[in-house]
């Protein structure tokens, strides 16, 4: 007979599977902006201030987040928390800007891989560290495996892209912007832990790389980068939205982490931005989109190797809280 837990469970994958998905429409979405806009930078303004009022609404509206982000500004007054964890959100403006500079030149589908690539290398050297609120863990022989298997998927991606014509660059940058995020998680792992409100730690993301991307483009408008304007079509504003995915990343897994747990969580919502990726550009291809076999085999490697990556028995036998 079913379990009857098994219900529940499933129920808060498919959520968990819609919210990874929901990480793929955000790089079509931005990458399909940035050409519009005129620049990638400006695409990341757009998506940040998009991402900014509305968790920036959620946490005004919560009395618990109003009070937990005036403890932050206490504790950062303090010197209790180090100023610089709050600039995570820089992490997260590379990331977007990393998605509409190689979106449209190589499909969604190898951005996808090769920025969750970056994320599990950089998550491997990020936890080795004392910056997560886990503590320092010592990588594993299975861990080191898995990171290998993903490496090595990326790699047989990249090639048949590279033969294509796709510059070495464009595999490379979103593979440093996942690396990259695995800092961003650690700092806001941090806030989240010393404000205990995950809104909070949203926020000064959202916050920070607002500031940034506004600051960047009034330098690129002063040095004579033009802004084009916003999309014309009617069926083009959706394109505006890429921050508006993100934080549906962030609501849908909030709800669903205490049902599936951190592992599940984790394996749930890469399997929706893999496939997402894939199906955008195999049902709805714009310029750059290619799905080959090779393309396939890639996301599976990846997908392998990540599954070997956090595994149980790869955790680090030292350790003293959950890996970034």
């Amino acid at each position: 007979m079913r379990s009857p837990s098994l219900v529940p469970v499933l129920g808060a994958g498919l959520v968990t599977v819609v919210a990874g998905a929901a990480m793929s429409l955000q790089g079509r979405a931005n990458g399909l902006l940035g050409p519009v806009l005129g620049h990638a930078v400006f695409a990341a303004l757009i998506s940040f201030l998009v991402g900014l009022v509305l968790v920036g609404a959620a946490l005004t509206a919560s009395p618990r987040a109003r009070s937990a982000a005036a403890h932050l500004a206490e504790l950062v007054r303090q010197g209790t928390l180090p100023w610089w964890l709050l600039l995570g959100g820089l992490s997260g403006g590379l990331v977007v800007i990393a998605q509409a500079s190689t979106v449209p030149i190589m499909g969604v589908a190898m951005f996808t891989m090769a920025f969750v690539s970056g994320q599990v290398t950089g998550g491997l050297i990020v936890d080795s560290t004392e910056l997560p609120p886990g503590g320092r863990q010592r990588p594993s022989a299975l861990r080191i495996l898995g990171v290998v298997i993903v490496l090595a998927a990326l790699a047989c991606g990249a090639r048949e892209r590279l033969l294509l014509g796709v510059p070495l660059w464009a595999p490379l940058l979103p593979f440093a912007s996942g690396a990259l995020t695995a800092v961003q998680q650690a700092c806001n792992g941090r806030i989240r832990s010393a404000t205990e409100s995950a809104v909070v730690a949203t926020t000064v993301n959202f916050a920070v790389g607002t500031a940034a991307m506004a600051l960047v483009s009034a330098v690129l408008l002063l040095t004579g980068v033009p802004w084009r304007g916003f999309p014309a079509q009617p069926d083009q504003w959706w394109i505006l939205l890429g921050g508006a995915f993100g934080v549906v990343f962030i609501g849908l897994t909030a709800l669903t982490v205490a049902r599936l747990g951190v592992l599940l969580l984790s394996l749930f919502s890469l399997f929706g931005n893999l496939m997402g990726a894939l199906l955008l550009d195999l049902l709805t291809p714009v310029e750059g989109s290619l799905v080959s076999a090779t393309t396939v085999v890639s996301a599976a490697g990846v997908l392998a190797g990540i599954v070997v990556t956090i595994m149980p028995s790869a955790g680090s036998r030292r350790g003293r809280g959950s890996r970034t």
